[in-house]
């Protein structure tokens, strides 16, 4: 019977992570489905996962999220940041140990090339098994926390494409191909990235490894419903160049033009003001609301039409898993492998390859026009990223990498 229980946890770790490394197969998640509850051994007991700072940003999101379910599973976590500063420390969960530098680091233009050294000392002295670096924004701590005497398993996540387009294209993959030898593994967020980083940097050592969807259902909204028959259209995210703002705008303007439509946009960032004082030169306060940020997007997707994403790029949106686990439809721009992979052969769903605002305007149109899809479908389309399994296949690949290193 135990040797069972092992081969069933066994299969599980490797569906849900991807399979073996560099393994390019999509997960088979009827097999997540019907694996019991994973026990996972206790090899890396101490996790240290490095912060510049917390931000309220995707990113910081599901590293806390992670770091909870660690702790659930016995797992002493600590987080090591430069500076304690940021709205995003007061959902650190309290049996999270947070260490800040001494003198801190506040982020800057060139902050992360004194983070990683400083950072290192300390690390030394925490004698963690395994050091965490959440997203890509991290990766130039690599260099100083590699070199670390006698350390733990350094191992990375690619929070975001493989490689930027435009201008930082070639410094980014001057720094991939600088770094990922020196870690010990790297985590993918989905299938298409871990082909493109296998293809980009051969020999490469990656794990496919979902982000976790965090989520509440059954939620009461947050403002009324709206009585006045406009299509509800809900945006989410930073206020800031990656999210094209103006776009979303644009999209919303072209569609009333259409059908009467209402934008919601939730979230806060240093382009707030700026895309009120646009709203209010176009003339757009009447179908364009911006609450500012809120505690969670959740409630205000109730009763909502669609989800639109039109980020220039993005790794995972964690907005639009959430909307497809709520079952409202997502239309996007093609900005993210993680939308390829979840909505390409969903008919509720739509990826517009331009960056058009009437294209866009069209395929929300056409969402109208079809009437309430089967939520129940659009869920099931998640249903690989919950929270505990996903935790649960880091925490397994954590233990292999750190056990490689005799820890």
């Amino acid at each position: 019977m135990a040797d069972d229980e092992t081969r069933r946890t066994a299969a599980f770790v490797d569906v849900i992570a991807g399979g073996a490394e560099n393994d390019l197969s999509p997960p088979d998640i009827s097999q997540i489905a019907a694996t019991p509850n994973l026990q996972t051994t206790r090899d890396s007991l101490r996790i240290l996962i490095c912060f510049h700072d917390f931000p309220r940003g995707g990113t910081e999101r599901i590293a806390l999220g992670l770091a909870r379910h660690w702790c659930d599973r016995g797992r002493e976590v600590t987080i090591l940041c430069g500076s304690g500063q940021g709205a995003a420390r007061t959902d650190v969960d309290p049996r999270v140990k947070v260490i800040e530098l001494d003198p801190p680091i506040p982020r800057s233009l060139f902050s992360r090339l004194r983070l990683g050294p400083a950072m290192a000392r300390r690390i030394a002295a925490l004698d963690p098994d395994v050091i965490f670096l959440p997203g890509n924004f991290h990766l130039p701590l690599v260099p100083a926390l590699s070199a670390i005497p006698g350390r733990g398993a350094l191992v990375a996540k690619i929070s975001n494409p493989a490689l930027p387009q435009g201008v930082t294209r070639r410094p980014a993959q001057w720094i991939m191909e600088r770094y990922h030898a020196e870690v010990d593994g790297v985590a993918a967020m989905n299938t298409g990235l871990t082909s493109d980083l296998a293809a980009l940097l051969p020999g490469i050592k990656v794990r496919t490894l979902f982000d976790p969807v965090y989520f509440t259902r059954g939620l009461q909204r947050e403002r009324p419903a709206r009585d006045d028959g406009r299509f509800e259209v809900i945006w989410a995210g930073r206020f800031e160049p990656q999210k094209d703002v103006p776009l979303a705008l644009a999209t919303i303007a072209a569609l009333d033009r259409r059908i009467p439509t209402h934008l919601t946009m939730l979230g806060d960032g240093a382009g707030l003001k700026a895309a009120r004082r646009t709203i209010a030169k176009k003339g757009l306060g009447h179908i364009v609301s911006t609450p500012g940020h809120v505690p969670s997007i959740d409630p205000w997707l109730n009763g909502a039409g669609a989800l639109l994403v039109t980020s220039r790029f993005e790794g995972g949106p964690a907005v639009a898993v959430e909307a497809l686990a709520h079952g409202i439809p997502v239309v996007s721009t093609d900005c993210s492998q993680l939308l390829r992979e979840l909505i390409a052969s969903n008919e509720a769903s739509r990826i517009v390859p331009t960056r058009d605002p009437e294209a866009l305007a069209a395929a929300l149109l056409q969402l109208r026009e079809a009437g309430s899809p089967d939520g129940g479908r659009l869920a099931a389309l998640t249903d690989h990223l919950a929270p505990e399994p996903c935790a649960d296949a880091y925490l397994a690949w954590f233990d292999t990498l750190a056990a490689v290193r005799g820890r």
